[in-house]
């Protein structure tokens, strides 16, 4: 389905066109908000995968009952804008374009994109955390496929420490820096064997940057594809709910 296309790469260009990449700041579209029962004192801030919606998670969060028991949590499902994807020259909706496929974690995707994308859930957490006193570690992100790698990626790379970052069917990139102590930073790292978008292997590589890390929880899962599965979600709230229960003390 994916094939990799000659295109004009990053150091071909200008540096003035460069300088232009990394001021621009990606398009933030209406979000699904869910508000909270009760007083907010938690976020989640979901990113959806390629050619996908927010809508295709609001039930998840919003007509699961038992999946987050933290009534005071607001669930904010970004969506991504669309643009012309290299690999296929279709218009998806996307956080990052992709020069080819399987994803891996080396040249097949534009990391300028993943850092506008980063600065733009930055904005979203900096804006949420304002609103919950600065309690950083009361707010939780994640996604699926992109989603996920840009969640983690912005978990790892930001100054503060999250509640946690959940990562379905995602990998941390090669660029991605580790800025501070992130040892107790809650990860959910959750992959498919057969996985046929990110396989394991890519995946592995993942493992072995932040396997050491004391936060770090892997789930696997021997019949599980590219998606997200109803035993995969089970896990998923036992991970958000145990998290939010530890702060809560």
């Amino acid at each position: 389905m994916f094939l990799l296309i000659n295109e004009r790469s990053n150091k071909d260009k200008t540096k003035e066109e460069k300088q232009s990449d990394d001021k621009e700041d990606i398009e933030v579209l209406p979000p699904i908000i869910i508000d909270p029962v009760k007083d907010y004192t938690h976020c989640i801030i979901w990113l959806h995968g390629l050619d996908n919606c927010p809508e295709n998670f609001q039930d998840l969060f919003k007509t699961e009952v038992h999946f987050i028991k933290q009534e005071n949590t607001k669930i904010i499902l970004m969506r991504a804008p669309y643009q012309i994807m290299t690999y296929s020259k279709e218009n998806l909706t996307s956080w990052f374009d992709l020069f080819s496929f399987p994803i891996d974690n080396s040249k097949c995707y534009n990391f300028t994109d993943v850092t506008k994308s980063r600065r733009m859930l930055e904005k979203i957490i900096n804006q949420e955390a304002k609103n919950l006193n600065g309690n950083y570690q009361n707010i939780y992100i994640g996604g699926h496929s992109q989603g996920a790698i840009v969640s983690l990626h912005t978990a790892y790379n930001f100054k503060e420490l999250l509640g946690g970052v959940l990562v379905c069917s995602g990998i941390l990139l090669n660029e991605t820096e580790i800025i501070g102590d992130k040892n107790k930073l809650k990860v959910f790292l959750a992959h498919g064997y057969k996985d046929q978008a990110i396989p394991m292997i890519f995946h592995n590589e993942t493992v072995k940057r932040i396997e050491n890390f004391e936060g770090v929880k892997k789930y696997y899962y021997e019949e599980l594809g590219h998606q997200i599965a109803e035993y995969e979600k089970s896990d998923m709230s036992g991970f958000l709910n145990d998290s939010m229960a530890e702060f809560n003390r």
